[in-house]
């Protein structure tokens, strides 16, 4: 069954609109599709009282609103009521953005918080969880580098259990105002310190998505010894990297450790083994709201031009 890569499943999203019968629109976004100037993606942040709900990739064509499937619990009222705005918008400014009320939660060009950040940047972030956590249904998670926390939301609808950890107490902070839920918890934690952050804890999976280009190539052994000793046995390993294979990247200032495909094998084959380990690529955003199409992540087995490589290698027997 396909996980929708969004923070929120249907019943949360009925569940609130239950709770709450007066909302607000606290930030409205409207972006228009690079090779469709005549299709748009409206994202929105609705606050009711202290809560907040993100309500993402609402497209709209030709007179015509479209919801993605985990919105279609949102009252046909409050429907009404948000595509008269996004029509006022549209009508006034082609392309429009609402001030933000919370600074919190703009986009900075790295962190990424939903509705906030450009859609495609969400997207391709959230398609890696949505992929990572179709591996985790029913086990224990750790979401090492879990930012916003939004990510980690994704990956509680399906284990049995998720903590999100950041070195960033702010990230915390924000994450756990954000996207607390039964089952999911936030902590902050030096992800290459894990062994004195998380003594006597053990998992059935870790999830290290947009994190070892962050690291300093001196410091990522001791984050991977880390998560080989807070596996479980046949535990899984989840992990992203941005690729130095793709010719067309753009320059980020807060990435320190890029690998090309051989690295990053080389580096994952030190701590698992070869034959334990698939390896995947996924593209950058084309400039459409097909979605299925955009960011996809498929095998690989050597070099690419993909944007990023992903890896799931299966923990056995001892550490190295």
């Amino acid at each position: 069954m396909a996980v929708d890569p969004y923070p929120y499943d249907k019943r949360e999203i009925s569940e609130f609109f239950r709770r709450h019968a007066a909302i607000s629109v606290g930030y409205l976004k409207v972006e228009r599709a690079l090779e469709d100037l005549g299709h748009y993606v409206c994202e929105i942040v609705v606050t009711a009282g202290a809560e907040r709900l993100f309500l993402q990739g609402i497209q709209f064509s030709g007179n015509r609103f479209r919801y993605p499937a985990h919105l279609d619990a949102v009252p046909s009222a409050v429907r009404h009521s948000l595509e008269k705005q996004i029509l006022a918008l549209l009508i006034e400014s082609r392309v429009a953005e609402s001030p933000l009320s919370e600074p919190d939660l703009a986009y900075t060009g790295e962190r990424i918080v939903p509705a906030t950040a450009p859609f495609h940047a969400y997207w391709m972030h959230a398609r890696r969880y949505e992929f990572a956590s179709r591996r985790v249904k029913g086990r224990s998670v750790l979401d090492a580098g879990c930012g916003s926390g939004y990510g980690s939301r994704i990956l509680a609808r399906e284990a049995s259990s998720c903590l999100g950890v950041d070195i960033a107490a702010g990230a915390v902070d924000l994450a756990s105002s954000l996207f607390r839920r039964p089952g999911l918890e936030f902590s902050v934690a030096d992800i290459c310190r894990l062994d004195r952050h998380l003594a006597g804890r053990s998992f059935d999976a870790v999830v290290a998505l947009e994190v070892l280009e962050h690291l300093a190539l001196d410091s990522i052994p001791a984050f991977l010894e880390g998560v080989r000793r807070l596996l479980r046995d046949r535990g899984t390993f989840i992990v992203s990297v941005a690729s130095r294979d793709d010719s067309a990247r753009e320059v980020n200032p807060y990435h320190l450790s890029e690998m090309a495909f051989g690295e990053f094998c080389g580096l994952l084959e030190r701590w698992f083994d070869a034959s334990s380990v698939q390896y995947f690529g996924q593209g950058v955003w084309e400039g459409s709201y097909r979605l299925e199409r955009e960011c996809r992540i498929v095998p690989v087995s050597g070099p690419t031009d993909h944007h990023v490589y992903l890896a799931v290698a299966e923990a056995g027997g001892e550490s190295p």
